[in-house]
This record gives structure tokens, sequence and C-alpha cells, in this order.
């Protein structure tokens, strides 16, 4: 019977998983044998799997190493043991995978899963190895900016909607010609995050431990260029959560150009009023190596 192996377009919608090691077993092995054997591009594997060194690259000079606390061992396998009781089914798979299988010969071509079967997983696979995946994303991406204090508590409790914020941010940074910002705390504040400038000059901004608004508050987010004016690119408010994801209006933004965040008693500003929450420089990621 003749299995049905992996297109192109197939390997390339799975790229941002693979690169994050969040597939399961026999699709990366799947994806690693169309890598092996496809002639075409697979840039895409190139430039998303760059994009989490380059945002690690861009603050590490300059900060400081911090030694984990003694019980930070203790209190992951804590979280961990608590998401293998809420989720039997992934540990009965890890268990099995465990398993030394018996001796046989090994399939070739490698089968790709059928469209049923990549169905079937698609909800699991959401909820599952994605979620963790990007939970680990933001974790580096979070530690190596500095832009946080190191709470690993506070780290594994982070909200799905900072994740997804995170995520998207990620895959921003992935796109050609993209510039990243790590957006710091200022002088009597609180909030922080990062974010990534599109080649139209527009930024996906990922922020957390904000004040909620209230009223008629609205943050503001500007781009400051050199001696210019600030230049409103978009208004948002922020709920409970203290968690936004945003993107601003396409803007002249170009590298060194300075993102920075207020907030203001209203929308709509043609100046910033209030004080400025978080900002950071825009800097182009450092080339890959080799």
């Amino acid at each position: 019977m003749n299995e049905a192996r992996m297109t192109h377009e197939e390997a390339l919608e799975l790229a941002p998983l693979y690169v994050l090691d969040a597939l399961d077993p026999d699709e990366e092995a799947a994806v690693r044998d169309h890598l092996a054997s496809c002639s075409l591009s697979h840039a895409d594997f190139e430039e998303l799997g760059s994009v989490v060194p380059a945002l690690i690259d861009a603050e590490l000079d300059g900060l400081q190493m911090v030694e984990p606390p003694a019980s930070l061992g203790d209190r992951i396998m804590a979280a961990a043991a608590a998401d293998l009781a809420a989720n039997p089914r992934g540990a009965a798979a890890q268990r099995s995978a465990a398993t030394p299988a018996a001796p046989g010969p090994s399939p070739s071509p490698i089968p790709f899963p059928s469209v049923a079967e990549r169905t079937a997983r698609a909800e699991r696979r959401r909820t599952g190895a994605v979620d963790w995946a990007l939970r680990i994303a933001a974790v580096i991406a979070i530690v190596a900016s500095g832009a946080f204090a190191l709470n690993v508590q506070g780290q594994l409790d982070s909200s799905r909607a900072f994740d997804q914020a995170v995520a998207a941010v990620v895959q921003a940074g992935s796109e050609p010609n993209a510039k990243t910002v790590v957006l710091a705390t200022q002088k009597d504040q609180q909030g922080a995050g990062i974010g990534a400038v599109r080649a139209d000059g527009s930024v996906v901004l990922a922020l957390r431990d904000l004040t909620a608004t209230s009223g008629q508050q609205s943050y503001t987010a500007w781009v400051i260029v050199g001696k210019a004016p600030p230049v409103n690119v978009g208004d948002f408010p922020v709920d409970a959560s203290g968690v936004r994801s945003f993107t601003t209006k396409p803007a002249d933004t170009p590298e060194g150009a300075i993102i920075a965040v207020t907030l203001e008693a209203n929308a709509g500003n043609a100046a910033p009023a209030g004080p400025m929450v978080v900002a950071g420089q825009a800097a182009a990621p450092p080339p890959a190596n080799g």
C-alpha cells in the first residue's frame, strides 16, 4: 500500500511548530524526511528558527546572571506533576514512548499522517504541546530581555493571553526586514513587554503587568524618530489582567526609533500628555551564525 508523504506546503505549514519542538514524534520525523528529500526552498524554517536567538542576543550585553533559588527545582517539578495529573493521556503517551519497542525494520519513507489523523490531533496539539511551547518562548524572551523580575511561579502561571501575544510578536519578528524592541519599565511605573517592527513600520506589541484603564483613560503607543515630534500610532485600553496584545498603525519606524507607551487621560492625543509607562529602541536582529 502506498503511504502518503508530506507535501512541501504541509511542511511549511508546520514550520513554526517544528522550530519550537512542538510536533508529535511521527510528524517531526515526517518533516525531517521531507527536508532531507525536497529540493525546494525551506527558508521559513531558518527564519523562524532565528527569531528566539535574535530576541536573546539583542539584550544579552550587560545582562547580570542570577543564581536560581534552591527551591526552583521543587517548584518546577510540582508544577509538572500538577500538569501531568490534569492531563493523564499525555502522561500515558510519554510512558508508552519510553517503553522499548520490539526490534523491526524501519519504514522508508516515513509516512505522513492522513488528513483525518491530523484533524483529530489538531485540538490536542493546540491545547497541549503548542501551549507549552509558547510558554517556553515567552519565558525565554522575558528572562533574556531583563524586562521583568525573575519570578518563576509567576511565569508558570502567566496567562494564555500573554502567551498568544508573545507568539504574535515572534511571528512578526520572523518576517523579512523586521526589527525587535524590548519595552522596559519607566521610572515610577509598572509594566513591560516586547515587540516586533514589521516592514511597513507597524509594531506588534506584547505587554503585561500594566495598570488597568478606567473611565476615558487609554494607553497610547508612540514612535519617536530622532528629534522629530512623537507620532501617535494607536490607542488601546487594558483590562484587569494587565495583559495586552496590540498592533499599531504603520509608520516611519527605522532602526533606532524609540517605541513608547504612555497612559493618557483620553484617547486621540496628538502629543503625549500622560506618563511614559514603557519604552524601548527598535533594533535589527543580529545576523544568523554561519
